[in-house]
């Protein structure tokens, strides 16, 4: 049976997609050591002793070498607490393509990925949570003081007991494997482990270490884990831990200037060390801020990126069904795309169908329109159905079609907002390679 991994097939093509100008973390907000080092920060804005906001993660602040290069979430599709690191020199010698698995990649790229969970989130996960249950004020309040009291009381028990998960699971995945070895579990008499208590040593296949520490800080569970190629650990495994022992939760330590994974505008763009057939032109447009980032998805010859905003507000229509906004950003080679400009400059009314057979009331030609920009798209149309519009931009060249498209209801709260900011992707758009 075939091992999960944890980088998604996303993640292995989009790097061989993206250079770091290409992803344009504010450099702003760099802060290096003479010592060859960085720090990277996560930052939660909002107040996490709000009530709604006491699950929520922390913000922190890791130091790592500079022979690691970090994976921005709009590259991992990972939630924004967590980070990702590579070794950037094994990474650049790496042949992706689009079949490229984890555990391929694991076999020459020491990695570390840092998962912070929040002790309040682990304990009421384990203990209260329950989809659909409607709570009442003084039922939340409860279990909010039932939480505090039980983080407060048995943090160590909590720490044994993510070992002894940590543990079972690779004993499963190996049984399940047919691989023998066990686990071996480090302690602080065994290694300076910094702020963690437990660093569980396996090898999840030939010629792989894996290292998953256990460990906490104030409010936070910490689990990170290290991988490294067996003829790499020698060289990089204790620069690997040194960089994990320098995580920090106390804002009194905080760099000022840590670098944040705040893009302001995200490019493909196809590099040289990956193979296969894939779109051979980039390009790249400003992040839209109105929007929540939901999972970059390149696949086969396509490459997307998806935003999906769910609506503050419920908007009571009779036949409305759109309770979301989507945009979506994709490049795909002629011969594999599902939308042509000819063919929606010809659709009719009757062509456009959305959910539950709900028909198209109008259909406007934006590019025929001369005082609407539509940057660099050739064809541009929306069409208006019940309580909602649909959006398309196409531009053919080279092979290719870029294609952006989204959708918003005409009620929502957020309606001027997100259109202004889909509106700007599109006229920010630019290409590359052409």
């Amino acid at each position: 049976m075939k091992r999960v991994g944890f980088i998604l097939l996303g993640l292995l093509f989009l790097y061989a997609c993206s250079t770091a100008d290409q992803i344009e973390t504010d450099k702003l907000g760099e802060t290096k050591d003479d010592t060859g080092e960085t720090t990277y920060g996560f930052i939660q804005e909002k107040n996490t002793d709000v009530q709604g906001n006491w699950l929520l993660p922390h913000s922190y602040q890791v130091t790592v070498d500079d022979s690691f290069e970090r994976l921005s979430k709009y590259e991992t599709e990972s939630s924004e607490e967590k980070m990702f690191f590579w070794h950037k020199p094994s990474a650049d010698n790496f042949q992706f393509t689009l079949d490229t698995t984890s555990e391929q990649l694991e076999k020459e790229v020491p990695t570390i990925e840092i998962k912070p969970l929040n002790k309040n989130r682990y304990v009421y996960t384990k203990e209260h949570f329950s989809l659909g249950e409607e709570l009442t004020e003084a039922e939340f309040q409860e279990i909010i003081e039932s939480v505090t009291q039980e983080v407060e009381g048995n943090a160590e028990a909590h720490m044994e007991e993510l070992k002894e998960k940590t543990v079972e699971r690779i004993k499963r995945i190996k049984e399940m494997e047919g691989m023998e070895g066990e686990p071996t579990v480090h302690t602080l008499d065994d290694y300076d482990l910094g702020p963690y208590t437990y660093m569980i040593e396996s090898e999840p296949q030939p010629g792989v270490i894996h290292y998953e520490l256990i460990g906490e800080l104030e409010h936070t569970y910490l689990r990170t884990v290290i991988s490294v190629p067996k003829q790499k650990k020698d060289e990089l495994f204790e620069t690997m831990l040194t960089s994990v022992r320098k995580i920090t939760y106390s804002k009194e330590d905080f760099r000022e200037e840590a670098v944040l994974d705040e893009p302001k505008n995200l490019s493909y763009g196809p590099r040289e060390n990956l193979q296969g057939s894939y779109p051979e032109v980039g390009y790249s447009f400003e992040l839209p801020e109105a929007a929540t980032f939901r999972y970059s998805f390149p696949a086969y010859h396509v490459y997307r990126y998806t935003f999906d905003t769910i609506y503050e507000e419920s908007i009571e229509r009779e036949h409305f069904t759109l309770r979301s906004s989507e945009l979506v950003i994709q490049v795909e080679q002629e011969e594999n795309a599902r939308n042509r400009e000819e063919e929606l400059r010809n659709k009719s009314l009757n062509d456009f169908v959305a959910f539950q057979y709900d028909q198209a009331r109008s259909i406007t030609y934006l590019h025929e329109k001369e005082d609407f920009d539509t940057g660099i798209f050739t064809t541009a149309v929306r069409v208006d159905f019940d309580g909602y519009e649909e959006y398309w931009f196409l531009k053919e060249i080279d092979g290719h079609v870029y294609e952006v498209t989204f959708d918003i209801a005409i009620d929502a709260p957020e309606y001027d907002k997100l259109l202004k900011n889909y509106l700007n992707v599109v006229r920010t758009f630019e290409l590359k390679g052409v």
